[in-house]
């Protein structure tokens, strides 16, 4: 059960609150700002005096800001001010109440889950490896725990079977690092996980769960757009952990032809893997939700893979080790799946200054060869893929 969305807090019948607002609106000494306000109303001042033939309150001959009269009148305005301030917020709170009628509520944090599997090698018996065996990464700070349990028959090698998370949020890792065995199990040689981890979720803000909710509503349950496409696949079967970009008119991931009524959709994990197999069963569901004769196709990310080689110097005191490890990891985030780069060049130029931007680095040496970068670059990529860097060799000289 989602949570409720908290609506903002609209209520002005505390006349306290509103005495204490007023005093410390009016009260202190004088400041810039207050001089500045002062003379501002005034000019504003100047031509409704002018086009008033009777004042309505003419034994008020002054009008100084500090006539108490005055005064008093400027925290009434302002007073009046915060209350159409608040009166302008009670769309949001409509808002709020709207996705809460279809049932969109803030979702809260979900675990990662992932497969394991398990080697073993018994003498002549079958392993049982049972449901809530925990496996962790060699420092502990990430455990998984077996959700059913699992048989290995005499005679087979492996077996595999799904692990969530214990604890919820967004989880990222890379293959084979889960190897520690929590839990002893006889006979379990060796236990790992094949495929990348990225999964799981965390808390949704207020302003992404309104933003999803105006996005269903203008959807209505009917895939119309390819922008409708996008948000239903991201937003209600991803639940917004994933990279959707769709192409109109591509059949099955033939781009080299235009074909009306069909869609080539390329989602991948925010890491740039591809989705698991349940994944794509619950975007399968969303399409039931297409309105005509539409055909979609779900294909996996297209990469250009590239190698980064390079002399560079550094600066006077830099570590040497920090330095190469920056290097790399701020050439593979700017690459990063999650930037959606689909179509992006490999420059030659960005690489360099992504290089000579790290702390550390003076600049980059020319090779023997003359060459400044040791792989071809400036290459043209086609809306549909995506750089990815493969290797990272940098020599300090």
């Amino acid at each position: 059960m989602a949570e409720l969305i908290t609506p903002p807090e609209l209520d002005i019948r505390d006349e306290e609150q509103l005495a204490a607002e007023a005093i410390g609106r009016i009260s202190g000494g004088l400041s810039v700002e207050i001089i500045d306000s002062q003379i501002e109303t005034l000019q504003k001042l100047r031509p409704m005096v002018g086009a008033l033939a009777l004042p309505i309150c003419p034994e008020l001959t002054n009008a100084n800001p500090s006539s108490p009269h005055t005064v008093f009148i400027e925290a009434f305005a302002w007073l009046l001010a915060q209350i159409g301030r608040r009166i302008n917020l009670i769309p949001l709170q409509n808002q709020v109440e709207f996705a809460n009628l279809f049932k969109i509520g803030l979702r809260e944090a979900s675990p990662a889950e992932t497969t394991l599997e398990f080697s073993v090698a018994p003498p002549d018996v079958d392993v049982t490896v049972p449901v809530g065996t925990q496996v962790s990464t060699e420092d502990g700070n990430y455990i998984f725990e077996t959700l059913a349990e699992l048989i290995i028959p005499f005679g087979e090698a492996s077996g595999e079977v799904k692990a969530r998370r214990t604890v919820a949020g967004e989880t990222t890792l890379a293959p084979n690092v889960l190897t520690r065995q929590v839990d002893l199990i006889a006979w379990v040689e060796e236990v790992t996980n094949p495929e990348a981890v990225n999964s799981g979720s965390k808390d949704e803000a207020v302003e992404e769960a309104l933003e999803r909710a105006r996005n269903y509503q203008q959807r209505s349950e009917r895939i119309v757009s390819t922008r409708d496409l996008e948000l239903a696949i991201l937003e209600d079967a991803l639940l917004g952990n994933a990279i959707v970009k769709a192409f109109p008119f591509v059949v099955a991931g033939d781009f080299s032809a235009s074909a009306p009524g069909h869609t080539t959709v390329v989602v991948m994990t925010q890491a740039g893997d591809a989705i698991s197999t349940e994944h794509r069963w619950a975007i399968n569901t969303m399409l039931e939700q297409l309105v005509g004769n539409q055909f979609v196709y779900i294909l996996d990310p297209l990469y250009v893979n590239f190698n980064v080689a390079a002399n560079v110097r550094l600066t006077s005191g830099a570590t040497q080790t920090a330095t190469l490890a920056a290097i790399e990891a701020n050439l593979r985030a700017f690459y990063a799946a999650k930037r959606e780069n689909f179509g992006r060049p490999i420059l030659r130029s960005e690489v360099i200054a992504v290089i000579e931007g790290t702390t550390g680095v003076d600049r980059i040496e020319a090779q023997q060869s003359g060459a400044i970068l040791a792989s071809p670059f400036d290459v043209k990529l086609d809306p549909w893929q995506l750089p990815k860097v493969v290797t990272v060799t940098m020599t300090v000289v």
